[in-house]
């Protein structure tokens, strides 16, 4: 009797797990991208080394070209009172993902396992400098009562400046366009 009770036990509460657990949603396969995020720049020092009126910009976006692989990047610039790119500003985080299982998360929040497998710090300026992003943490949630064409992402650097969460959403894409590995 006592092994018939663990049996039945144990088969409640993994049929519980499989209910919460979900999989890795083909939905989320394509090219998703925030909206630019404007900061006037406008400290003494900012004035000094950008010149008055620059704006710093940052934008996201995440490839995910299968279930389970994915692209994220970041890149930040600063342009001047003419909207033109400063020469030497532009940075670039890059980090490849492995997506995993995902799972509810709180409310309407799908959470979905992610793992950095590698990331890096690009200066397009310098071809030859790479520094790695060691530490690095990526988490994607998605919603199941919101636009199914909009995620969340949170980037959470070692040091945490320069994280935030951040809002994306999919590109449309037509029959011929498929989402490619971006290239850095």
């Amino acid at each position: 009797m006592r092994i018939q009770l663990m049996t039945a036990t144990a088969v409640v509460l993994l049929s519980a797990a499989g209910a919460t657990a979900q999989t890795r949603p083909a939905g989320l396969i394509g090219t998703w991208k925030s909206a630019p995020e404007e900061l006037k720049l406008t400290s003494d020092f900012d004035k000094s080394v950008w010149g008055a009126n620059a704006t710093s910009i940052r934008t996201v976006e995440l490839i995910v070209r299968s279930p389970t692989e994915a692209t994220l990047r970041v890149v930040k610039k600063v342009v001047n009172a003419k909207g033109q790119t400063v020469p030497a500003s532009t940075w670039i985080e890059e980090a490849d993902l492995q997506i995993g299982d995902s799972s509810p998360g709180t409310a309407d929040r799908i959470e979905h396992q992610v793992t950095v497998t590698k990331a890096v710090r690009l200066f397009p300026d310098d071809k030859d400098y790479r520094w790695p992003l060691d530490g690095l943490k990526v988490k994607v949630v998605t919603f199941t009562d919101r636009d199914p064409n909009m995620l969340e992402v949170r980037y959470d650097t070692p040091e945490g400046r320069g994280s935030f969460w951040e809002t994306l959403k999919k590109l449309p894409t037509t029959n011929s366009q498929r989402p490619k590995r971006s290239s850095g």
